[in-house]
């Protein structure tokens, strides 16, 4: 919302006015923000269930993260063939792994179940990579604020999913390991095809490189290529399936005891606030906090120290 403010002071508005008129548009649209993250968690609570703001701040996350692992992130220098590239790219990252899980639930994904999350789509795909000047993506990345906010609605929406992975691993009568399936899918899926999508990229340019100054035996690629297939297996095996696991044991051991009654969005509340904080802090919120706070600290003390500067040369 902050980035939508700025696009259009930047349209629209000399850059000193702009500067102004986005000084006094910030708190409003920081205000805005908080509202309809808190509407969203007083209608969806911490269910399995994510709202619509909540969602579209997802998407524009994805679409921004994908982005900013590209070699080359200046949208002018790009063909029209490569941004198409680009744009099928990031609607697989976002949709890929949320359709596998609707399939494995025997459910018709949500790329197809209606035109809204196709729109959301394009509309985040539009705000990142079109605004005037560029603004959205600068904001998005430069902003602690924004990246704090962001990230807060990015937690929120991967607690969600793996409250779904449990709930719909037992509505579908399925044990421990189809529930975990579910939740690295449904958590990390995105996070996986972005990381895949970004790999097979950079080996490609490596490949056309080195092919550009001689030629590689085929052997000596295929070395690589499984080499760093296995280096990616381990990471993701310590950074996605183990974390990921144990919260879905947890959640999984708190569900057992509700299952004949039925698990409700008021089920081990307790839990589901300490996962909100744990997945909040996994996608980076409380590190931006931090860094808020530590750069906060800093400016004030350099002020301090230029007041007391200025008071000893108006002394003497």
């Amino acid at each position: 919302l902050f980035a939508l403010a700025r696009c259009c002071a930047m349209a629209f508005v000399p850059e000193r006015a702009g500067n102004a008129l986005r000084r006094e548009l910030a708190p409003l649209f920081f205000a805005l923000f908080i509202f309809l993250f808190l509407t969203d968690a007083v209608y969806n609570r911490l269910g399995s269930s994510n709202g619509k703001f909540i969602s579209f701040v997802d998407t524009c996350r994805s679409v921004a993260q994908y982005r900013s692992g590209l070699p080359d992130t200046e949208r002018g220098t790009m063909s029209a063939s490569r941004m198409s590239f680009i744009t099928v790219a990031s609607f697989m990252v976002k949709f890929a792994s949320n359709s596998l899980v609707s399939i494995l639930l025997d459910k018709v994904p949500v790329v197809f179940s209606g035109p809204r999350h196709v729109a959301f789509f394009f509309l985040g795909f539009a705000l990142v990579w079109f605004s005037p000047g560029d603004s959205a993506y600068r904001t998005m990345r430069q902003s602690r604020a924004v990246k704090l906010l962001v990230d807060m609605g990015g937690g929120l929406y991967k607690m969600r999913k793996v409250i779904f992975a449990v709930e719909a691993a037992t509505t579908a009568n399925g044990g421990f390991g189809f529930a975990l399936l579910v939740a690295v899918l449904a958590v990390d899926g995105t996070t996986l095809t972005r990381r895949a999508m970004h790999w097979v990229e950079a080996k490609v340019e490596k490949f056309r490189a080195k092919q550009r100054r001689k030629r590689v035996p085929l052997g000596r690629s295929l070395s690589t290529l499984f080499s760093a297939g296995g280096r990616g297996a381990q990471q993701t095996l310590l950074t996605t399936v183990l974390p990921i696991g144990a919260v879905t044991a947890l959640v999984w051991i708190a569900a057992s005891s509700e299952w004949i009654s039925g698990i409700t969005d008021d089920s081990f509340l307790f839990l589901r606030a300490a996962l909100l904080a744990l997945f909040i802090w996994r996608a980076g919120a409380l590190d931006e906090l931090a860094r808020i706070h530590v750069e906060s600290m800093e400016m004030a003390d350099q002020v301090c120290k230029f007041d007391q500067a200025m008071s000893k040369a108006k002394a003497s």
